[in-house]
């Protein structure tokens, strides 16, 4: 038990630690986002977050002293999502490169640990969905997506950190039933730097003093080594992890990536161009403060993982997981479309006043 538990609180410790040391730094350095435009914040607010979280992972899993190839292939990749997302942070560089830096990444993890989804399972049913020659695309393309999904989460305090909380608890929970050893103590590592950087990051009133975002440096990072530690969750094909139950810990950002991805390609933009169409923009819009859209995708993003792991551990099928969660997916953007209607209903404690001081109202960077 002792060996599951260090890597997680030697994890916060870390990530905690440095994201104190930083903070000087960061002024010094201009690793900074200002106000202005769609930054709403007040003042110059430190983007630490993405580099505390990668130290403080790195450091606990090198205590752990994981010697897996599966596990310890994802620390080098995972060091240029960090530092290329904060030249991005620093710099406001093109997509091209973060794009070209994301596949770099994951085509890096993907060949060094030979691990791929050969299989999609049985969604609909009808029998398993063999991926045969294009499991390596697959792979590939579905670790970006997951990757810029969270890019695109991360607009305002908490969001990114929240939804990607509950997916590592969710699969720590599963690595501890499965007995694996080492990539338990990597996503408790990782789980606990998120707990450091989120005390710096929630929606809250103690933290303002000390308020840091996580910036491009962080929601590559996470979304990187959520998709990396989900591939390695199904892993071996047809024993592991059923891919379908990924959808359930990983709700919102991959629902955020489809919507996002489809409106903007519908009205003739470019699928990395920004804009004020994600899920967080609408329930700001509809009155809801930020604070309460954090503990709505908490909510949501907790009983999503709840339900999909519990029904899996339950016996139900893929294909019944898989029409569940398609109807999951319908009520959640059936809310969002009607966002306007239903937030006007709830108490006023949960909207927002003229005012937000302190807290980010806007996407930092663009997508």
């Amino acid at each position: 038990m002792l060996q599951t538990v260090d890597p997680f609180f030697i994890g916060a410790l870390i990530a905690l630690t440095l994201m104190l040391v930083l903070r000087p730094v960061a002024f010094r350095v201009r690793l900074v986002d200002v106000p202005g435009g769609r930054k709403t914040h007040d003042g110059e607010v430190p983007v630490i977050g993405g580099i505390a979280m990668y130290l403080g992972a790195l450091v606990a899993v090198m205590a752990a002293g994981l010697t897996h190839p599966h596990e310890a292939v994802l620390l080098l990749p995972a060091g240029l999502m960090v530092l290329v997302g904060a030249m991005d942070d620093r710099f406001d560089l093109p997509p091209y490169v973060r794009i070209l830096a994301e596949m770099t990444a994951v085509i890096t993890v993907v060949l060094a640990s030979r691990c791929t989804v050969g299989s999609l399972g049985d969604l609909f049913g009808f029998g398993g969905i063999h991926l045969g020659s294009l499991s390596l695309i697959f792979t590939v393309v579905a670790a970006i997506a997951l990757i810029n999904g969270f890019n695109m989460l991360d607009g305002l305090d908490g969001l990114a950190g929240g939804v990607a909380l509950i997916a590592l608890a969710g699969l720590s929970w599963y690595f501890a039933l499965a007995g694996r050893g080492d990539a338990l103590a990597m996503a408790l590592a990782l789980l606990g730097t998120v707990v450091g950087f989120l005390i710096f990051n929630v929606p809250a009133d103690f933290n303002r003093e000390w308020l840091s975002f996580m910036g491009d440096a962080g929601s590559t990072l996470l979304g990187f080594m959520l998709a990396g530690l989900s591939l390695m969750a199904i892993q071996p094909q047809d024993q592991g992890l059923p891919p379908v139950v990924v959808l359930w810990l990983l709700p919102v950002p991959i629902l955020e990536l489809f919507t996002s991805t489809f409106r903007r390609v519908a009205t003739g933009l470019s699928p990395m161009q920004a804009d004020r169409g994600h899920f967080h923009h609408r329930l700001l819009d509809a009155g809801l403060s930020v604070r309460a859209i954090f503990l709505l995708y908490v909510v949501v993003s907790t009983g999503s993982a709840v339900v999909g792991l519990a029904a899996w551990r339950a016996g139900a099928s893929e294909a019944r997981l898989f029409y569940a969660f398609v109807g999951a997916s319908v009520l959640w953007l059936l809310l969002m479309q009607t966002a306007m209607r239903w937030t006007a209903r709830l108490p006023q404690s949960l909207k927002r006043g003229e005012t937000l001081p302190g807290h980010r109202q806007e996407a930092p960077t663009a997508d």
